[in-house]
């Protein structure tokens, strides 16, 4: 510390982060898709150029990112961002400190099941118990997860989402578990990988610390990072026990832009090739989607593949945002692509600190032949690339159309807050054929808007949460949307 800069202004980052300690700290070297505020203080510490390390594909990992903060000088940074800095400064350091473990329980109850799932729901189903133990040491790192629920709408009862064991093999992170994903920065949804449907239990291995190559000709990339994994889809499917194989490469060449290469599959499976030499096929892409008879016996799987980019604009002081996703492929390039973009911007004044977001998404292809039942559709595997009865991609599934605008962060007196407007289109390709398709939100076509709202208190001991969501039409087709208005409050109780 500069003994010159204001003593005033590091006391108040520590007060803030002291308070901050309320919030939800977990024994994790990660951060999981279940906290929306801490992620949207990320992104507004990152737009503001103090993280120079890929911050969209989570979980994300702790280790870099608390590099990053702790060298900041806060007298060089906006008073708005004291806050903010402290809280993720907080979080980081005591959820990457070894040898500790947190206990928690947390009860749900809801009016129903929850048909549109975005970034940051935790809850499924209409009634919940969870219990919870993390711990972290030198060499590993584990999250015992529990739920119990009542009358849920897929029949399991008891679960264990969310649940692993991982240990650290160098700048490597490799567990074996039930790990919830979000690749991709949008907020809505996410076209490739979101936490849409359950997590799919298998082995996953992250690089932990994003230090840039050594090699002169790639040290330009910066930053990076990679995830990669296999699962094991064992819900009821046409192809039994298929796997999920996903990896994906993000670097941040300077600090204002992000890039992330992604790709997954749907591979094997009962009566399908899943020895090496088709593996081999699946990562060189040969032979996706063929057309003979001979072919498709040994046709190596369903793919997906494609790009996001984040770029924070300085002159507008704001982050624009896109993704492409697509099936098919033409000259080992994907041929039929689905796409979202949107902005997003931070928001100062004297009631609410925090950000706003716009984002748009369509999720048919952008090829007038084939447009429709593609996405997430598959002529091999016709359970679709769905798990559970859900899309694991966008949560609105195929062939959707879909606007959002909402805000999320804290209030004056410390408490969070989300709102959501959403409208658009489900299923659209059913308003033009009488064929029916499958599809796992709505089997006919509609037209929605939703508005929603989330608002939680920090405890000593844990936290409050209510949510309420209003939709105008009920377009769920599997018995999830029973009525319009959905009523959701959630207790955390911690043991420390």
């Amino acid at each position: 510390m500069s003994l010159g800069k204001p003593l005033s202004c590091y006391i108040a980052v520590g007060v803030i982060a002291c308070l901050a300690g309320q919030g939800a700290v977990q024994a994790e070297p990660w951060i999981d898709t279940r906290d929306p505020w801490l992620r949207g203080d990320i992104e507004r510490l990152a737009q503001a150029g103090l993280i120079s390390v890929p911050i969209n594909t989570w979980p994300l990992m702790w280790a870099s990112l608390v590099n990053d903060l702790e060298t900041v000088e806060v007298n060089d940074i906006p008073t708005q961002l004291h806050g903010t800095l402290g809280r993720v400064l907080y979080a980081g350091k005591n959820a990457t400190r070894s040898n500790q473990s947190h206990r928690s329980v947390s009860v749900s109850v809801a009016t129903e099941s929850q048909t549109l799932r975005h970034y940051g729901d935790s809850s499924r189903e209409g009634a919940e118990l969870r219990m919870r133990s993390t711990g972290l040491t030198d060499h590993m790192a584990y999250n015992l997860e529990l739920t119990h629920s009542h009358d849920p709408w897929d029949g399991d009862k008891t679960n264990y989402d969310n649940s692993y064991f991982g240990f650290v093999l160098g700048n490597w992170i490799g567990l074996i578990g039930n790990i919830e994903k979000w690749w991709g920065p949008g907020w809505s949804s996410s076209i490739m990988l979101s936490n849409n449907a359950r997590p799919t239990p298998g082995l996953t291995l992250h690089r932990n610390y994003s230090d840039p190559f050594e090699l002169k000709p790639l040290k330009w990339l910066g930053p990076w990072t990679t995830n990669l994994f296999i699962s094991k889809l064992d819900d009821k499917r046409f192809i039994d026990s298929a796997k999920l194989v996903g990896l994906t490469l993000g670097f941040r060449p300077t600090p204002s832009l992000e890039i992330n290469l992604r790709r997954t599959a749907q591979w094997g499976g009962e009566g399908r090739p899943q020895g090496l030499k088709n593996f081999i096929k699946l990562i060189g892409g040969v032979s996706d989607n063929c057309f003979t008879v001979d072919c498709r016996a040994s046709e190596p799987g369903n793919q997906l593949a494609g790009y996001d980019i984040s770029w924070a604009v300085p002159w507008l002081n704001t982050t624009v945002y896109g993704q492409k996703i697509g099936e098919d492929e033409i000259g080992k390039k994907p041929a039929k692509n689905a796409r979202q973009v949107g902005l997003k911007m931070p928001v100062n004044t004297d009631l609410f600190n925090g950000m706003l977001f716009v984002e748009y998404e369509d999720t048919a292809t952008d090829k007038s032949l084939g447009r429709y039942n593609v996405i997430y559709n598959h002529h091999l595997y016709k359970t679709g690339y769905r798990y559970q009865g859900r899309a694991i991609g966008a949560t609105w599934d195929n062939d959707s159309k879909v606007f959002s605008i909402g805000a999320l962060g804290y209030l004056a007196n410390g408490d969070q807050m989300e709102l959501r407007y959403t409208e658009g289109t489900i299923n659209r390709d059913s308003f033009y054929t009488t064929v029916p398709s499958t599809h796992s939100v709505s089997l006919q076509g509609s037209d929605f808007q939703s508005l929603s709202g989330k608002w939680q208190h920090l405890f000593d001991w844990g936290e409050v949460q209510l949510q309420g969501r209003y939709t105008d039409n009920l377009f769920e087709s599997y018995g999830r949307q029973e009525e319009k208005f959905r009523l959701s409050a959630t207790v955390v109780y911690r043991f420390y």
